[in-house]
């Protein structure tokens, strides 16, 4: 605010019956916001953000000139025209007009009060606007995280449904080792060869199964299985020894089962 602008404020507020005779040195304005008295919070919250937005409006030229009477200095508020040059603004400082690094920030209001809503201004709030500012974004962002708990009422509503989905816990990875020891073992138990060569250092590092089809399919390289005949006579021998054999275990059987 210009000197001339301080110096009409105080003779402004001089000039009244209950200030004549005293010398003022600055005047400060005081925002009186009427709170709600609303029983309901929710309709109490939506009155004090319509009020809180008419208050934080800034002033229009009173003159048939386009634009706001309050926009042509940087520190000057745009609701009240004080100076806020000198003004004291507690907590407030650090929330809006310091960066993240503590190096001092201008506050940017807006036409229309809410960010992006309107034109920047080249003024600024006065600490008890911009309390009322911030006061203005709780509720806002209040109001907001409602609307989003109504949105599934509102899906509903429309034949929207959403089920939940609860993903499996992972499963625990167990090494590589402990998966295929009995695979090793197995293969041992049935004459598979495992090979474990030993690296310069003599660790055994490495592991290695060797797959013969022929002895796993049971047929010789001639494609005949293991033990097969290969004469009419040996065929008859086969027999022979095989009929014998299960003579024996009969007998065996039999006499255990008497004794």
């Amino acid at each position: 605010m210009t000197n001339y602008q301080e110096e009409r404020m105080k003779q402004l507020f001089g000039g009244l019956p209950q200030n004549r005779g005293v010398d003022w040195d600055a005047v400060t304005p005081v925002i009186d916001f009427q709170f709600s008295k609303h029983a309901d919070p929710v309709r109490a919250r939506r009155q004090n953000i319509k009020r809180a937005m008419k208050t934080l409006k800034p002033v229009k030229r009173w003159t048939g000139v386009f634009g706001y009477k309050y926009n042509s200095q940087p520190m000057q508020c745009v609701v009240t025209g004080v100076d806020c040059s000198q003004q004291d603004y507690g907590d407030l400082r650090k929330e809006f007009l310091l960066d993240h690094r503590g190096r001092e920030r201008a506050f940017t209001p807006w036409t229309g009060v809410l960010p992006q809503r309107g034109r920047p201004m080249i003024g600024t709030y006065c600490p008890q606007a911009l309390q009322l500012y911030k006061l203005l974004m709780e509720w806002l962002e209040q109001e907001e995280r409602e609307n989003e708990r109504g949105f599934f009422k509102q899906m509903r509503k429309k034949g929207v449904s959403f089920i939940p989905i609860k993903k499996p816990a992972p499963k625990q990875q167990t090494p590589l080792s402990s998966k295929w020891a009995e695979a090793f073992i197995e293969a041992e138990k049935d004459g598979i060869p495992v090979i474990r060569p030993r690296d310069h250092l003599g660790r055994n590092k490495t592991a290695i199964l060797v797959f013969d089809y022929d002895y796993i399919n049971g047929t010789d390289t001639n494609g005949r299985p293991f033990g097969h005949p290969d004469t009419i006579a040996d065929y008859y021998a086969q027999e022979k020894e095989q009929e014998q054999m299960f003579n024996e275990a009969f007998d065996t059987a039999m006499r255990e089962a008497y004794q």
